[in-house]
């Protein structure tokens, strides 16, 4: 069957009269932070990473970036590092919230392996995009990840009072492939894209291109989203900006990152909105896309996920990230928290009470933007679509009523294709006409609704 519409943007409208959009907030976990650092070689957690559930046992795992931010020097791998260097964490859990960090013996760190570091990468790896590939043939590449390695190991520079990783030899966007997730081989061809991503990073598979699509900040010129393309998931193109602040947004707005997923065939972008020259703070908000290059801001760039109470852990950044997990009628979405806003030029220094740590929240699943009816019967209709199944599904909180008209080109009611009223809050209902479905295999038609006092999240064919 096909994808389900959704109402991110109106690309399947044709006409809509008496109702408008609604974007919804998800809800925070009651729990969170759900992750956070707790040992000397992860004195805090942050989503520049993935969490995703395996398809084969139904866990849920979480590559998370950390870092001992400690001053000075600190040994790792048997070498010298400087303390805020960047590590890539692991945690798994049963039902998303409750996290275990499991000893992997891989990474030595001050002289023991014993804890849940990730060995990947060479030195200081950053933004872990992880995808799970069922696409690929050969089962020791059954997990990708794309991010920026940069740093030689033991090249520092002084730069504002205080030392940095200076460039090393191989700094750029790498690939790294694992049969499982844990173990990892670094791809010969290292860096696959000479160019650096000072963000998280997002890796998907595109299927209408049959090819791997990569965003993050390569060769953007600032705080902007790149996108390149690979059929291989090793040969990659030259990046082009595809998403940037425009003459809509507040002077001085910068785009931290915008990790995302391709959900219901749409590309969907967690925008990391940061107002550099106001509060110096970054939240969520939505932009979404059918091709990946085109991109359209969700309703007049509404905030999907604001920030924190005052004095809290998430009160100065709160930032989904990609890889959104459906769990039965819900989404979760995971983001990294930050208290405080960001330094920069307003902000020179900011004094943190809070570590950062990893939240949840979750989302009724199509949930991102509804089509809401009032007192007022209001009516949609839809561009043509090709009737694929047996039953027309919506998803809908209908406390008046939704129905639902089959139509002609010109919108004229097909006979018999006229729904029974849905009065219910449910994620999937299936409709029922006088006449079977299956008769319209294959024909093009109209979906007209009409509602009061209800949200239509997404309708398809089943």
């Amino acid at each position: 069957m096909g994808y389900r519409h959704l109402f991110l943007d109106l690309h399947d409208v044709t006409r809509m009269e008496h109702l408008h959009r609604r974007m919804h907030a998800p809800h925070r976990h009651p729990n969170n932070p759900v992750l956070q650092g707790e040992h000397p070689w992860e004195r805090f957690a942050s989503l520049y990473g993935t969490a995703l559930r395996d398809p084969g046992d139904g866990l849920f795992r979480m590559w998370y970036l950390t870092g001992p931010q400690a001053d000075g020097f600190v040994q790792i791998r048997g070498r010298r590092a400087l303390g805020n260097c960047t590590l890539l964490g692991y945690a798994e859990s049963r039902d998303g919230v409750h996290w275990d960090k499991p000893t992997l013996n891989q990474v030595d760190f001050a002289g023991s392996t014993a804890n849940n570091l990730i060995d990947v990468g060479r030195s200081n790896c950053e933004g872990f995009a992880l995808l799970y590939d069922e696409h690929d043939a050969d089962p020791a590449r059954r997990y990708k990840a794309f991010y920026w390695e940069h740093g030689g190991t033991d090249t520092f520079v002084e730069h504002q009072g205080r030392l940095i990783w200076g460039q090393g030899d191989g700094d750029g966007m790498w690939m790294s492939f694992s049969p499982d997730g844990i173990h990892w081989q670094n791809c010969e061809e290292n860096p696959v894209i000479a160019l650096g991503s000072d963000t998280t990073q997002s890796l998907v598979w595109d299927e209408r291109l049959a090819a791997y699509v990569a965003f993050g900040r390569m060769g953007s010129g600032g705080r902007r989203v790149a996108r390149s393309e690979s059929r291989d998931g090793v040969h990659f193109d030259q990046p082009h900006t595809v998403f940037a602040a425009d003459e809509w947004d507040e002077e001085g707005t910068q785009f931290y990152g915008m990790p995302l997923s391709i959900y219901e065939g749409i590309y969907i972008g967690m925008v990391w909105v940061y107002r550099e020259g106001v509060d110096g703070c970054i939240d969520t908000s939505l932009a979404c896309s059918r091709d990946g290059i085109h991109w359209q801001r969700v309703l007049d760039r509404q905030t999907f996920l604001g920030l924190g109470e005052r004095g809290s852990w998430e009160d100065g950044m709160v930032r989904i990230s990609q890889q959104f997990i459906t769990v039965d009628d819900q989404i979760y979405l995971y983001y990294g928290g930050v208290q405080g806003p960001h330094t920069g030029r307003k902000f020179a220094r900011v004094e943190r009470t809070h570590a950062s740590a990893i939240g949840l929240a979750t989302l009724r699943r199509d949930g991102f933007v509804s089509v809401e009816a009032g007192d007022a019967e209001g009516s949609l209709l839809t561009k043509p679509l090709s009737v694929e199944g047996d039953q027309l599904c919506v998803n809908a909180d209908s406390r008046g009523y939704i129905q639902v008209e089959v139509t002609d080109d010109v919108g004229s009611p097909l006979p018999g294709y006229t729904s029974l009223p849905m009065v219910k809050d449910r994620t999937e209902t299936a409709l029922r006409f006088d006449r079977p479905l299956a008769a319209l295999r294959g024909h093009a038609v109209r979906l007209r609704f009409r509602m009061k006092r209800a949200n239509l999240f997404s309708y398809w064919f089943a």
